[in-house]
């Protein structure tokens, strides 16, 4: 009996120390994220992961409600004053986090910073169209764009305003690393990368102070110590639940599921610099090898819907008369023989999804059983996946993921990050190789006749139909896993606007 006892006593002094270590205080909201994104400078990344950190900490000029309707923000209106010209009204009184009043001179800095090219921003493209941020009085500024642009009310929902003599003092560097400062719900604490980032109620946000005291967004790539944080206490919100995990959190006494239809398109772009993605008819074999519905029906129990090509049927562009490619095997056989491959081909795909892991082996096996083997690598989100797929373009020959719009809802938001081929084209300067497409792409955001963009949308979609650059697969809905102890719910443009989480009584 004695060579049980020391176990014994340890194993209940752990189990002791988890309980007590996952319970949290109920001044204290504690999300779990797969990942960071590499910097807190809302500027300098385009990650899903730390969008939903920054928009807690930084404030835009317009908002939007959870019926995603446009609310006032740090521009309290707004109004045309014609097609390349925009009036907006500031907020007045907004404090910082260090306690300096926002003013005119902020916005127009923080346009000017993602606008110099010099400092590579990768939102550039998503303004680039801005020419010019005119300041006309204390709390009145212009927007002028080189052309007429029709998403700058979409843009500006995410556009966080950072404040200039600040950002200056400290550096770019570290304003990204350590000394963050917006004017957003929560401050600025502590960020022990690839553990946590913790922030604090900031007392002086012009909205009133938020619910929760303090917030701690946790960086827990596996997906079986989310659910077990959760169940425990550890954390009070996972993201991306599985369809397969929805029961058992619904069923479980201490957390709730709320999911809500989001605009975050799934696909898997194809590297059309080398072969055998270079030719339109192995392309198009990928497309006819994917069982999608099934997908979606059996691993996702219903939770998404098949798209035609990446643009949502609720951003402006779709077209319903482009249909999406069926399921048929057999086609994508002789497609495949008559490129030039009647044994078939060998390809590596390549994803940072965790969240989506068992789709995208599912998707490899489909493509493997109509003579595209598909060897999947799975990598872990962050630094070597980033520096692989999007600094250097090696995904060859492709690679497996989703992209969310900015949660703008618009044809635009999808289609320049993922198929432009300049620098602001993101992933697209990379994979992407079709005749024509860059033109289409910058003719449709170019003009407010909104019929003329239509038309411009709809040639989009029947050429990236037809030239298949990427496997079109379905949108997702947004599925928490969400304590007892809180009160939220998903919203459709996929925020974790953490404003609205109130503590449950």
């Amino acid at each position: 009996m004695k060579r049980w006892f020391l176990p014994i006593v340890l194993l209940a002094v752990l189990l002791a120390t988890v309980a007590q270590s996952g319970a949290q205080p109920k001044d204290t909201l504690v999300v779990a994220l797969v990942s960071h994104a590499p910097v807190l400078d809302p500027h300098f990344h385009f990650e899903r992961v730390g969008i939903l950190v920054n928009i807690n900490m930084f404030d835009s000029l317009l908002h939007k409600n959870t019926k995603l309707e446009y609310e006032p923000s740090l521009a309290t209106s707004w109004k045309p004053l014609s097609d390349t010209q925009w009036e907006f009204k500031l907020r007045r009184g907004v404090k910082f986090h260090n306690g300096e009043t926002m003013t005119a001179e902020d916005v127009k800095y923080s346009f000017e910073r993602v606008l110099d090219q010099k400092k590579k921003s990768p939102q550039f493209g998503n303004i680039r169209a801005i020419k010019e941020v005119r300041i006309v009085s204390p709390d009145t500024i212009h927007i002028v764009t080189d052309k007429p642009f029709p998403l700058l009310l979409e843009r500006l929902v995410f556009f966080p305003i950072v404040p200039k003599k600040h950002v200056e003092a400290v550096g770019d560097q570290a304003f990204g690393l350590s000394a963050p400062v917006g004017t957003g719900p929560w401050k600025f604490v502590e960020w022990k990368k690839d553990q946590l980032i913790r922030l604090e109620a900031f007392d002086q946000h012009w909205r009133g102070k938020p619910a929760f005291t303090h917030l701690v967004i946790r960086a827990i790539p596996e997906i079986a110590t989310q659910i077990a944080e959760l169940k425990t206490g550890g954390v009070d919100l996972i993201r991306n639940v599985s369809a397969d995990l929805v029961p058992e959190l619904k069923a479980h006494p201490q957390t709730y599921v709320s999911s809500a239809p989001i605009l975050r398109t799934h696909y898997v772009h194809l590297d059309m610099r080398t072969e055998p993605f270079n030719k339109k008819l192995v392309r198009q074999a990928a497309n006819y090898a994917i069982d999608r519905e099934a997908i979606v029906q059996k691993m996702m129990a219903g939770l998404g819907r098949v798209v035609p090509t990446v643009v949502h049927p609720a951003a402006f562009g779709y077209d319903p008369s482009v249909t999406a490619y069926p399921f048929d095997p057999k086609k994508a056989k002789e497609l495949l023989a008559r490129a030039g491959y009647p044994n078939g081909v060998d390809i590596t795909l390549h994803s940072a999804f965790v969240e989506f892991r068992p789709v995208f082996e599912a998707i490899g096996q489909m493509l493997t059983e109509v003579g595209i083997r598909t060897t999947t690598k799975m990598w872990d989100p962050g630094p070597a996946w980033n520096k692989f797929f999007q600094t250097e373009g090696k995904a060859t020959h492709g690679y497996y993921g989703s992209w969310g719009y900015y949660s703008v809802f618009d044809a635009e938001a999808i289609l320049h990050p993922l198929y432009h081929t300049e620098p602001g084209g993101w992933v697209g300067r990379h994979y992407i190789r079709v005749e024509g497409l860059d033109a289409l792409i910058d003719q449709g955001k170019s003009t407010v006749d909104q019929a003329a963009r239509k038309r411009t949308y709809s040639q989009i979609l029947r050429l990236l139909k037809e030239e298949a650059p990427s496997v079109y697969l379905f949108h997702q809905f947004d599925t928490l896993g969400i304590s007892k102890k809180v009160e939220y719910a998903a919203r459709g443009d996929e925020w974790l606007w953490l404003f609205d989480g109130k503590p449950k009584r």
